[in-house]
C-alpha cells in the first residue's frame, strides 16, 4: 500500500484511525487467529509498542463494528463470523494509582462508566470486585452473548511503585483480588485478554484452573505488536522514499538505517523475523531524523534505581543468559535485573539453545544500546557533568591515536563517580569502559576469543585497530605484556589498518588509571 496517509503518531484508537483516514498497518489476520484459538490469554510487550492499539482493535471486532474493517483482512467476506459481544475494557495506565485507595476508586469509576453504557448502575456494590461481579451478571441477564473482558497495562499500578516494595505489595493485593473476581466470572466470559509489560507472580492471573495462557513467546503471535520488515515495505515505502529524497540518498539506505536503529526485537524462542519498534519508526519517518524516540519517551525511573542497586551486574547485561523461568514471572520485591531489562524492552532474545534451554539476550538495536549505556553512565553512576563532552574527547583521541588524551579523558570521567559506587572488580571497570565506547558509537567487541586466549576489548576506527587489555590493581605494563606474549594481534595482521596495543590498569584505592601502548605493524611481528 503506497498511498500516503497521515501517520498515526500518538493515536491508539482504531475508530479514530479508520474514520480520520490515518495509516493503519493491518494486524487483523493474526488478531483473528488469536481470538478464534484462545479464550483466556496474556501478552507481554514493552511500553509504546502498540498494546493499546491491539486492545482497541479487538474491542471493535467483539462489538461487531464491521464497517471499520471493510478494507482490512478480517473484513473480507467469509473470514469472520461477526457475532456482537458485550465488552468490559479497562486501561490501568489511565487510573490513578498513587495509593491503593485511589486505585480502588478509579476502578469503581471505570466500572460505573461501563455500566452506564449498559443502562444500569452499580450503586448496590461498594468495592471494585463487587461492582465487576454485579456488572457481569447484569450484562448476562440482558444479552445471550458472553462477555469479552479486555485489560490493558494490568501492571501499571505495580510498576509505578516497584521501587517501594511495601506499597507495591499492597497494590498487588488490590489487583490480585480484582483478577480473582474475573476468574470467578468465567461462566459469563467468552474471551479474556490481558496486556502488560511484566509478568508478576501472585496476581491471580497466572495460577488456578482457569489461568491465562501466556502467548508472549509464541511464534504465531510474535508480530501482534510492532512492525515486521514485510509490513515496513508494504505500508511505509512512500514515506521512506520521501525521506530518502529529502536527505539526498536512496530508500535502501534509509531502510538500513531504520533496521540498525529501530529493528531487532525477537518475541519468540524460535528464530523469526525481527520486529521494529513502531513508536520510533513512525517518529523517524515523520521528523526525518535519527533520534532515541522510544527511549526518550519515558525510561522508567524505577529501572535506573534498580540498576543502581545491582551495580555489580553491569558486566553481564549484554549477551546475558536466562532460562524460561527468568524471562517470565517474578516477585514484586525480588526482581532479577536481566528479567526486568528483557520484559521492559531493553534486552531482547538473541538466540535460544534447545540443548541447554537457555536464552542469550542482547540489546535489540542502536537506539537502546547507546541510550541505555549513556543513561547508566550518567544517572546510575551519579555523574552530574555532561558525558557528551567527555565522549567527544574520547572519540577524538581514538581518531587521532592519542592514547595519553584517551587516558586523560577516561580519568576525568571516572573522577566524577562517587567513591561508594566503585566496585573492586576488573569486570566492573571493563563494563564501564564498554558502555562509554557504546556512547561513542564505536565499533567495539568485548571478550574476543582467539587461539591464545581472550582479548578484553577490540575497537575499530577507520584507520586503526585498538587491542585493549584491562587490569585491576596491577600495572599497565603487565596488561601490555600480556597482549604481546599471547600474540593477540595475530588475528589482525592481514588488516591494512594500523594496530595499536593498549594496556590499561585501574587502581581501586587511588582511582587512578595508567596506560601503556605500542604501535605494531605486520613486518615487525612476523
Amino acid at each position: 500500500m503506497n498511498t500516503k496517509q497521515q501517520l498515526p503518531i500518538g493515536i491508539s484508537t482504531l475508530s479514530e484511525i479508520i474514520n480520520s483516514h490515518f495509516l493503519y498497518i493491518d494486524k487483523t489476520e493474526v488478531i483473528h487467529r488469536l481470538i478464534t484459538t484462545n479464550r483466556r490469554c496474556f501478552l507481554s510487550r514493552p511500553r509504546r509498542f502498540g498494546k493499546s492499539m491491539l486492545i482497541s482493535t479487538i474491542k471493535e471486532i467483539f462489538l461487531g463494528n464491521q464497517g471499520l474493517f471493510k478494507n482490512l483482512w478480517i473484513g473480507q467476506e467469509g473470514r469472520h463470523a461477526w457475532v456482537k459481544h458485550p465488552v468490559i475494557h479497562i486501561d490501568f495506565s489511565e487510573l490513578d494509582s498513587a495509593t491503593p485507595e485511589s486505585l480502588k476508586e478509579g476502578l469503581c469509576l471505570a466500572l460505573e462508566s461501563i455500566a452506564h453504557d449498559y443502562n444500569t448502575t452499580l450503586n448496590a456494590a461498594r468495592s471494585p470486585d463487587a461492582k465487576l461481579s454485579l456488572l457481569a451478571r447484569h450484562i448476562a441477564s440482558i444479552t445471550p452473548a458472553k462477555l469479552a473482558i479486555l485489560i490493558d497495562e494490568y501492571d501499571a499500578p505495580l510498576l509505578k511503585h516497584i521501587d517501594n516494595p511495601e506499597l507495591a505489595q499492597t497494590m498487588r493485593d488490590v489487583l490480585s483480588s480484582f483478577y480473582a473476581t474475573i476468574k470467578a466470572l468465567d461462566p459469563y466470559i467468552h474471551f479474556t485478554f490481558v496486556t502488560g509489560v511484566t509478568k508478576f507472580a501472585k496476581t491471580s492471573l497466572f495460577s488456578g484452573a482457569n489461568n491465562l495462557n501466556d502467548i508472549s513467546l509464541e511464534t504465531q503471535f510474535s508480530s501482534l505488536c510492532g512492525y515486521t520488515e514485510d509490513e515496513i515495505h508494504e505500508n511505509l515505502s512512500t514515506y521512506i522514499q520521501e525521506h530518502a529524497a529529502s536527505k539526498g540518498t536512496t530508500p535502501s539506505t534509509i531502510i538500513e538505517e531504520m533496521r540498525t536503529w529501530y529493528n531487532g526485537y525477537q518475541f519468540s524462542y524460535e528464530r523469526t523475523k525481527k520486529i521494529y519498534n513502531p513508536y520510533s519508526v513512525l517518529l523517524y519517518l515523520h521528523k526525518h531524523q535519527l533520534a532515541n524516540y522510544w527511549f526518550a519517551s519515558g525510561t522508567p525511573t524505577f529501572l535506573i534505581k534498580l540498576i543502581q542497586e545491582n551495580l555489580y551486574d553491569f558486566a553481564h547485561i549484554d549477551h546475558s543468559y536466562a532460562d524460561s523461568n527468568m524471562l517470565e514471572t517474578f516477585e514484586a520485591n525480588s526482581i532479577p535485573l536481566t528479567t526486568l531489562l528483557y520484559q521492559t524492552g531493553y534486552l531482547t532474545i538473541e538466540k535460544y539453545s534447545q540443548e541447554d534451554r537457555l536464552y542469550t539476550l542482547t540489546y535489540p538495536n542502536e537506539e537502546v544500546r547507546q541510550s541505555l549505556n549513556h543513561s547508566l553512565i550518567k544517572s546510575t553512576l551519579a555523574i552530574k557533568t555532561s558525558t557528551q563532552v567527555t565522549a567527544n574527547s574520547l572519540r577524538n583521541a581514538l581518531k587521532t591515536e592519542n592514547i595519553p588524551a584517551f587516558q586523560s579523558a577516561l580519568q576525568s570521567l571516572f573522577a566524577h563517580i562517587p567513591h561508594q559506587l566503585h566496585v573492586e572488580r576488573e569486570a566492573f571497570y571493563h563494563a564501564l569502559l564498554q558502555m562509554i565506547c557504546y556512547i561513542l558509537g564505536a565499533d567495539i567487541a568485548s571478550e574476543v576469543s582467539v587461539s591464545t586466549g581472550r582479548i578484553d576489548m577490540i575497537i575499530h576506527t577507520q584507520s586503526t585497530v585498538y587491542i585493549f587489555e584491562l587490569k585491576l590493581n596491577q600495572s599497565a605494563d603487565i596488561a601490555l605484556s600480556q597482549i604481546k606474549e599471547r600474540r593477540y594481534y595475530e588475528k589482525y595482521l592481514t588488516s591494512t589498518k594500523k594496530i595499536l596495543l593498549v594496556g590499561l590498569n585501574f587502581e581501586y584505592e587511588t582511582k587512578h588509571i595508567t596506560a601503556e601502548w605500542e604501535a605494531v605493524h605486520s613486518k615487525n611481528l612476523l
